[in-house]
Order: structure tokens, then C-alpha cells, then sequence
């Protein structure tokens, strides 16, 4: 079984808080983990199980929901360090990927391209 190429410390890093586990006494990269943050009134809660390649992205205003993704079996999560600038990658298939970024404002990018021949 392949993990997530992202590692814990860097997703501790990307997010700075601590995860909700799903089992406290199950470790990385079996476990379940609900990464949430805010910023202003936008939060963006994250829940990744490296070893099963399963995400689920919930991204609000308020009460409200501006997008949701719930994959199972993604191709990749990927964390990127470009001078400073973080950005986390959810490569759901080849030619599908979500970008995401949380400082200084929360920013949801999904990318669709052409699938190849």
C-alpha cells in the first residue's frame, strides 16, 4: 500500500494546528485526520487518511458552503514549499487537482484539464 506523498509534519506545518484523530491510539498514516482552520469568517476543514488515499475538503462562509469534495482513492496530496509560499495539492486523478492555500486568506483552486489520448 502507497501513502500520501505529503508527510505528517509537513500537513502540521501547512496547517498549523494539531488533527482531530479519528482513534487516538491509531498512528500516521493509518488514522483518520480532520485538519480545520479559520480566517476571518472562512474556515476550511481537511479530513485525510494518508494509507487509503481518501479526502474530504470542506471550505464555508459563515454557515455556508462554497465547495466540498469528498474523494476516496485520490492519485496524490501533495505539499509544496515555493519560497515560502505553501500550497497543498490534492491530485484527485492525472488531468484533476485541487490547490489550496490558507495564508494569509484560505484559497480554493480546483484545476480540471484535458485527459490525454
Amino acid at each position: 500500500m502507497t501513502c500520501i506523498t505529503a508527510e505528517e509534519l509537513e500537513l502540521l506545518g501547512f496547517f498549523g494546528v494539531e488533527p482531530k484523530r479519528l482513534d487516538p491510539d491509531v498512528p500516521w498514516p493509518y488514522n483518520d485526520f480532520v485538519y480545520e482552520v479559520q480566517r476571518g469568517d472562512m474556515s476550511l476543514s481537511i479530513a485525510v487518511a494518508p494509507a487509503y488515499k481518501d479526502v474530504r475538503i470542506v471550505w464555508k462562509s459563515g454557515s455556508q458552503t462554497l465547495y466540498e469534495l469528498n474523494a476516496v482513492g485520490v492519485d496524490d496530496v501533495k505539499y509544496h514549499n515555493d519560497s515560502g509560499r505553501e500550497t497543498l495539492e490534492v491530485a484527485i486523478s492525472s488531468h484533476d487537482r485541487v490547490w489550496l492555500r490558507i495564508d494569509p486568506l484560505i484559497c480554493v483552486m480546483h484545476d480540471v484539464g484535458e485527459r490525454g489520448a
